[in-house]
């Protein structure tokens, strides 16, 4: 009896934590940094908004919260993201300390102009993700990412404009595929390569915890550029390694 009396009451409290007003989330999207949510509508349940991300990424959100009491007292939040460039959906299963998040859908090239104009990179094609589930753990004032699984993310293929010795330089790439290999405690390392008649990776990133991706680039690679590669190295050969802070 007691057991069915916290049981309710816990429901009771939930329901009435879920049912307030959706501009309650401002307060937990502040503590994501360089994430806003924007215009919320409807209810912690279900409801809508917009989120705005640095430097200059937003989209359109919608909520809905699922909860099964037969099966867990852990509720799952479906969303889904879209603007004009983007269409993104999934799910959100939170914990006490993990998080996890599915993730599939689409983007264009045009969805990441704000994040590699920084680089003076530009591209277009469009981008599917494959389902990704990925873990979000918090300790303390520490958060960490990592993949529960090997993903995988399909390029179309198309125009490539980048600025290299002050020069605007393009180049036509065929489709690619990045293999995401997930790694217990630790970022995926991404692995680039042709969609179709593949011999390997042409482009290797190795991410860390402290922002910086090294990044191995292939003979192969450069040649896929649109450069000459004057060396005699073979088309898979690793002929350059530079590493970079990226976040």
């Amino acid at each position: 009896m007691k057991r069915n009396v916290i049981i309710g009451a816990l429901v009771v409290m939930v329901m009435l934590i879920m049912l307030a007003p959706a501009n309650l989330l401002r307060m937990v999207f502040a503590q994501v940094p360089g994430v806003a949510l924007v215009k919320p509508q409807g209810t912690v349940w279900q409801g809508s908004g917009v989120i705005i991300a640095h430097p200059g990424l937003s989209a359109n959100v919608t909520w809905q919260v699922k909860w099964q009491l037969g099966e867990s007292l852990i509720p799952t939040i479906h969303w889904q993201l879209n603007n004009s460039e983007l269409s993104l959906q999934g799910k959100l299963t939170t914990g006490r300390s993990v998080q996890r998040v599915n993730i599939e859908g689409r983007f264009s090239g045009l969805a990441l102009e704000p994040v590699l104009a920084r680089y003076d990179i530009s591209l277009s094609g469009t981008f599917q993700v494959s389902p990704t589930e990925l873990l979000i753990t918090t300790s303390g004032p520490t958060t960490e990412f990592e993949l529960d699984n090997d993903s995988q993310l399909d390029w179309s293929g198309g125009n490539i404009r980048y600025v290299l010795s002050n020069g605007l330089e393009q180049a036509y790439v065929p489709a690619l595929t990045a293999t995401l290999k997930s790694a217990q405690g630790s970022l995926p390392t991404v692995f680039i390569e042709l969609a179709e008649n593949s011999t390997g990776p042409l482009l290797t990133l190795t991410p860390n915890r402290e922002g910086y991706v090294n990044i191995e680039i292939t003979r192969g690679f450069i040649e896929l550029m649109g450069r000459t590669w004057t060396g005699s190295a073979k088309y898979n050969d690793v002929v350059l390694e530079v590493k970079r802070k990226v976040f």
